[in-house]
Formats: structure tokens, C-alpha cells, sequence
């Protein structure tokens, strides 16, 4: 029997997304929108009191509530909570969005290959939608159905490496301890399933779909994607992973340095010679992404040691807010080009500002959560061995300077052209999330202790 106690976030999130589906057909007063925004924040954060009162390290045969869990279900609404602050939502929109955090957080209880594959399309399908609903277009149309195809074969070659895996081992539980009679069909089974995973993630040479979906998507959604859906794609390849760590097992890690590197180089390189900073951002949120997966290698290294495992918590949770706020930014100024920014800082003083330290934090420049983060992985990468992936972490982080510093010096150094708007006001949601990201990429940076705190969370 499934222990429901340790299911409260999900089962939080299910309760508000009914409420919200009756609110709107009670009322038709034109004000269902705004009842539906505020029954959805006041479930994200009774989701969040849900989880912090839930049984810490609990277990039934298809959930768990471990550390990971703990604090990836946090991340997730924590982006949930963000994106429905500095969005104007209809009904439909705030009901995909609960849909696809319900989906997030079952992924992250999972214990089991079919929950786990459950929570992940339970998470996609909304997010399909909301590319093109939010900005329904020619153009995000065509981003969603890229988007949805390429989920699509992940989807499918996560359930085809399911199937090969229950073949082989005769069990489908993560936690469970099999016997490897049938190794290669095994390993084929976790091959694909980590496959899977890295489309989510938008590793190379399974990106293709993301630049276009972001560039499309409203620029708070593409934040939402790039930070909350990201990390359930990490989430998705750590559970995997572990699973993978069996006695008997093949190595199933060996292919990240070079995946890793290969992600990291293309996303850079590409995102130089951007001039959309929706896509710039696109191609940024690769090169992010191939750091982790080299933090990845380096926490398997490790044995799964929760220290590791804190690094890779720290790099999501600074990138969670300085990501966010990087497209909040652009929100907020109105800039598409990056041509667009000149004079922003002249303009609007506070936005200018806001994303110039956003985007130093993504550049790892000191006081920043960026530089912090980027500290550990590759302190973890030289104490597994790996000099030359560290190397290629550092490289790249001269590489994406050159594209901040190219935003900051429009912002702040560039005249304003004569035919330039102002921004627009900032509303109450835009300047607490302002505040909120502002706030947490400062603090992160200077206090490195938060790293020992997140371990201890990760090793219950």
C-alpha cells in the first residue's frame, strides 16, 4: 500500500488544481482569472507547509521521501510560485501550471520506474501547452509542436528502456537490490532511460528543440523551463543513475565528460553570436547545463556521496533564482534584440541594475551564488580525477564572460537610442520576485557554509 503521507505536496497540488477547475465554472463574472492566480499560490504554499510537515526519510513499495526529494520538490515550487507572480495567467494556463508541478513533484517522490515515468509525462504535457497558449502564435506554434515531438521520443525511449530494464532485472523498483542475470540488456534499458533524461535537459546533441521553444515562449515561461523543468531532468538522470550503481553493474557514467564538454562548448559558442536574448539565454541555459552534467560525473565518482550531491543542490537553487530573474528582467524592460538594452540602465535605473547582477551571477563573478557555484563543481571534478573536464569548466566560463559583459556594457555604458521606450511599472508579484532573486544570489555567495546544510538535507 502507498503511504499517502509522504505524497503531500502532489496530493496539495491535485486539491488546489480541483478547486481551480470548479472556481471557473462557478463563476462567470470575469474575475476567474484572478481567483484562479489566487487559489493557485495559496496551494503552492500549502504544497510547501505539506512537505515541510511530511515524515522525513519514509518509504512505501512506489514512493519515498528522501533527501532528494525533499529538496527538488522545493526547487520545483519554489519556480512555480516565481513564474505564477510575474505572469498574467488565464484559467487554463494556471491549471496546466498545477498539472505540470503535480507532475514534478510525483517524479521526485517516485520509487518506482512507472511513477517515475508517470511524473515526467504528467510534467510535459502541460508545459507543450503553455509555450503556444501564453503567446499564440505561427511562430510558437511551430516551437511547441518541435517541443512536443522531441518530448514525445523521449518519452518513448524512457518507456522502451523501461521495458528492457523490467526484462532483464525482473523488477522495476529504484531502491530495490536485483540480480543482473541478462547485464547488457540491462544496461541497454538504463542507456535509453538516461537518454530520455538529457532531451529534458537539452544536452548536446539532444538540444535541438530548445532554443526555438524558448525563444518562442513568453519569457517568464522560458524561465520556468529553464530552471523548474531542467532540474526535474536532472532529477530524472540522478534517479537513473543511481539505480545503475549496483555491484555487478557496467560502468554507465563514462559517457558524461565528453557529453558533458561538448554541451558546454556549443552552448557558448552559439550563444556568442546570438543577438534574440531569448535565445542567447536559450544557449547560456545549454552551457549551464553541460556544467551540472560535469557535477553529475563527479558525484558518481564519488559513490553518491551527499556532499556531491549538495553541489550539484547549490548549482540548481542559485540558478533557479539568477535564471529567473535574468527573464524577469527581460520581461520587464522589453527588450527582444540586444541592441534593445542600450541605454537600460539610463532608463529604468532598477531593472538595469536588477539584470546586471542577474547576469553576473550567470557568469560566475564574484560576491555572486554564480561564482560560488561554479566553485564546487569544479573543486568536486579535481578531487574525481577529472583535471581535464575541470579545465573545460573554466574555459567556458572565460567563453560565456564574453557574452554577459557584452549585455552589461549595453546596459549600462551604451546610449539609449532617441526612439527608446521606458520600461513599464513594476507590479507587486515582479518586485518580490525581484527582491526574492536578488537576495538569495547575494546570499549565496557569501556564505559557502550552505553547502554543508544542504548535505546534511540530502544525506536523510
Amino acid at each position: 500500500m502507498i503511504d499517502f503521507s509522504l505524497l503531500g505536496a502532489p496530493l496539495a497540488l491535485t486539491g488546489t488544481l480541483v478547486a481551480v477547475l470548479c472556481a471557473g465554472l462557478l463563476r462567470r463574472d470575469g474575475r476567474g482569472a484572478s481567483l484562479s492566480r489566487l487559489l493557485a499560490g495559496a496551494g503552492m504554499i500549502l504544497a510547501l507547509a505539506r512537505l515541510l510537515s511530511s515524515p522525513a526519510g519514509g518509504r512505501s513499495p512506489l514512493v519515498r521521501l528522501d533527501g532528494f526529494a525533499f529538496a527538488w520538490q522545493g526547487l520545483f515550487l519554489l519556480g512555480g510560485l516565481a513564474f505564477l507572480l510575474t505572469s498574467r495567467l488565464s484559467e487554463r494556463s494556471v491549471l496546466l501550471l498545477l498539472g505540470s508541478l503535480t507532475g514534478m513533484c510525483l517524479l521526485a517522490s517516485a520509487d518506482h520506474f512507472f511513477l517515475l515515468f508517470l511524473g515526467l509525462e504528467l510534467m510535459s504535457l502541460p508545459v507543450y501547452l503553455l509555450v503556444h497558449s501564453l503567446r499564440p502564435d505561427r511562430r510558437s506554434l511551430e516551437a511547441s509542436l518541435k517541443y512536443f515531438f522531441a518530448g514525445s521520443a523521449a518519452g518513448g525511449m524512457f518507456l522502451f528502456g523501461m521495458a528492457l530494464y523490467y526484462a532483464a532485472t525482473g523488477d522495476m523498483r529504484l531502491s530495490a537490490v536485483v540480480q543482473w542475470p541478462f547485464p547488457g540488456l540491462a544496461a541497454a534499458g538504463i542507456a535509453l532511460m538516461m537518454a530520455g533524461a538529457l532531451f529534458k535537459i537539452g544536452a548536446f546533441p539532444l538540444h535541438f528543440w530548445l532554443p526555438d521553444a524558448y525563444e518562442a515562449a513568453e519569457p517568464e515561461l522560458s524561465g520556468f523551463m529553464s530552471t523548474a523543468v531542467k532540474a526535474a531532468g536532472f532529477l530524472l538522470l540522478l534517479r537513473v543513475l543511481s539505480a545503475a550503481s549496483a555491484p555487478g553493474f557496467p560502468e554507465a557514467s563514462f559517457w558524461l565528460p565528453a557529453v558533458s564538454a561538448a554541451t558546454m562548448f556549443f552552448g557558448n559558442l552559439l550563444a556568442l553570436r546570438q543577438k534574440n536574448l531569448q535565445r542567447l539565454l536559450a544557449y547560456s541555459s545549454i552551457a549551464h547545463a553541460g556544467t551540472l552534467l560535469a557535477g553529475v560525473w563527479a558525484w558518481r565518482q564519488a559513490d553518491f556521496f551527499p556532499e556531491n550531491g549538495a553541489t550539484l543542490l547549490v548549482y540548481l537553487t542559485a540558478y533557479l533564482f539568477m535564471n529567473t530573474g535574468a527573464f524577469l528582467a527581460l520581461r520587464l524592460s522589453g527588450a527582444s534584440e540586444v541592441g534593445d538594452l542600450a541605454g537600460l540602465g539610463a532608463r529604468s535605473p532598477l531593472a538595469g541594475g536588477f539584470f546586471i547582477l542577474m547576469l553576473l551571477s550567470l557568469g560566475g563573478v564574484p560576491p555572486t551564488g554564480g561564482l560560488l557555484a561554479k566553485f564546487f563543481i569544479i573543486w568536486d571534478l579535481l578531487r574525481a580525477g577529472g583535471v581535464w573536464l575541470a579545465s573545460a569548466v573554466v574555459l567556458n566560463s572565460l567563453l560565456a564572460l564574453g557574452y554577459y559583459f557584452r549585455l552589461v556594457r549595453c546596459i549600462a555604458l551604451e546610449p539609449a537610442a532617441p526612439e527608446a521606450k521606458a520600461s513599464g511599472g513594476f507590479s507587486f508579484g515582479a518586485l518580490l520576485v525581484m527582491a526574492a532573486c536578488a537576495g538569495v544570489t547575494l546570499f549565496l555567495g557569501l556564505l559557502p557554509w550552505v553547502r554543508g546544510w544542504m548535505a546534511s538535507l540530502l544525506s536523510v
